[in-house]
């Protein structure tokens, strides 16, 4: 896919970029806070990402809006995107970037969803047992989708782990039409 293509380079090229200056995380850290104001803001996201608001616009907007809140490198990145025409590839740029920060510090992200908020001795349990199947620390999300019934459904590493209630239903359901 070429918008994914197009938002790994952006990224690796940022990232090497605050690499080189030891300032990996704090970038991280800046790219959210301007990922957070646009996803709160519809207006501005929309402003920054219209192609008939001119560049310049755009550039102007960026610096009123997060003065004092983000270096000049970021600056500098949007205003790359900005010139290329590159803006509706952030988000992607932003999780291509934290994906390369986690890799480089030996971090596995995964997603858990289940039925019901997993308590703390669950959440603990998950991450320690993915933890050693890895081999590496584990940055744990969860989310709630009561349509699972009960059980859990685990994405990490390009894998997915369908232990739900509702995907067993589904199997023996299946079975039951087949025989």
């Amino acid at each position: 896919m070429l918008s994914n293509t197009v938002a790994r380079r952006y990224a690796s090229a940022l990232y090497a970029s605050a690499l080189a200056t030891k300032e990996t995380l704090i970038q991280l850290r800046e790219l959210k806070i301007v990922s957070k104001l646009l996803a709160d803001n519809s207006q501005l996201n929309e402003s920054l990402t219209s192609p008939t608001v001119a560049r310049q616009a755009k550039k102007r907007i960026i610096k009123e809006v997060f003065d004092g809140q983000i270096s000049v490198r970021t600056f500098n990145f949007l205003f790359v995107l900005i010139d290329k025409g590159r803006e509706a590839y952030y988000d992607r740029i932003v999780d291509f970037y934290e994906e390369q920060l986690c890799e480089d510090n030996g971090i596995v992200k995964a997603e858990v969803s289940s039925a019901i908020e997993l308590d703390d001795q669950m959440r603990i349990f998950v991450e320690t047992h993915l933890s050693q199947m890895t081999g590496k620390r584990i940055k744990l999300t969860t989310d709630v989708d009561p349509e699972l019934i009960g059980g859990l459904v685990i994405r990490f590493d390009g894998r997915l782990y369908d232990g739900s209630i509702k995907r067993h239903l589904e199997n023996m359901k299946a079975r039951m039409r087949k025989g």
